[in-house]
This record gives structure tokens, C-alpha cells and sequence, in this order.
């Protein structure tokens, strides 16, 4: 009995640590597209979650959102050195009704939510600037060489 009972807790700590993993992963942005229009997809499933939980005013959010692809465009931005322009798209993952068999939320799509731009030369030239704003998280004001357009809706707080 014993040895059940340890089996059972090192495949519970193992499971644990490989979706605390994941999580951390899905939060890392990826290069769909390299070369002359950089395209890079930041999925902000976790941050939404979390801005909804707060139940964030639409202006904290769009803050938040900014600030993590800013965040985003610091970690890919050095891979993008030959991109005339990047841009970093904000998606995030919708969730239906709750499912009766599994008793979870559905997956009902991915949610295009915003894009940040940024020329490849005002990455280079700017950089300071930029990476300064995601270091001071979601309250500083995006710099000028950086637009933030945004193209889809939150859900409902």
C-alpha cells in the first residue's frame, strides 16, 4: 500500500511540474513569419485570464496587453535584426460553455486581439526606449516608434 501511495505522489509531482511547464511556455512569443515584415504571435491566454479574474478596467487591460507584447518584442527582437518591420500579434484563446462530459470550458477559437508595430530600424535605434517600457510594466506609456492598434474585444469582466 505504501508503494501505491508514493507512485501516486511522484506522478502527481511529475504531472505538476510538466503543466506548470507548459504554462510557462505558452506565454513565450513565436516567429511565424522572419525576414523582411517580421510576424510574431503572442499567445496572452494566461494574461486575459488574469485580467478578467481582476476584473480590469478596459483602459488596465489594454495597458497589461501592451506591456506583454512590448515584453514579447524584447525576447524575439534580437532574432528579427534584418526585419524592416516587426509586428507582434496578440491572441489569445476563447473558452465556451462548460463542457457536461469533462465538466471544463470548451475551446470556441482564438481571439486576434491587438498588434503592436514597430519599424526594424526604430528596434534597432530605439531600442532603450522599448525595452525601458516593458521593464516598467504596465504603467508607462508606449513609446512613439511603437503602435498599438487593437482589433478584437476582451470577454466579459
Amino acid at each position: 500500500m505504501r508503494v501505491l501511495g508514493l507512485l501516486a505522489a511522484l506522478a502527481l509531482a511529475i504531472c505538476s511540474t510538466y503543466v506548470a511547464q507548459a504554462d510557462s511556455e505558452s506565454d513565450r512569443p513565436v516567429i511565424a513569419r522572419a525576414g523582411a515584415d517580421a510576424l510574431v504571435l503572442w499567445d496572452a491566454s494566461t494574461l486575459v485570464a488574469q485580467i478578467v479574474s481582476d476584473k480590469a478596467s478596459d483602459a488596465d487591460a489594454n495597458a497589461r496587453l501592451a506591456n506583454g507584447a512590448l515584453k514579447a518584442l524584447v525576447q524575439v527582437a534580437p532574432r528579427l535584426d534584418r526585419a524592416k518591420s516587426i509586428t507582434v500579434r496578440v491572441v489569445y484563446a476563447r473558452t465556451g460553455a462548460v463542457s457536461p462530459v469533462y465538466g471544463a470550458a470548451t475551446f470556441a477559437g482564438v481571439e486576434r486581439y491587438a498588434t503592436l508595430e514597430i519599424s526594424g530600424s526604430d528596434a534597432k535605434a530605439d531600442t532603450g526606449k522599448w525595452k525601458e517600457a516593458a521593464a516598467g510594466g504596465s504603467t508607462s506609456v508606449l513609446p512613439k516608434s511603437v503602435t498599438f492598434t487593437i482589433t478584437g474585444k476582451l470577454p466579459p469582466r
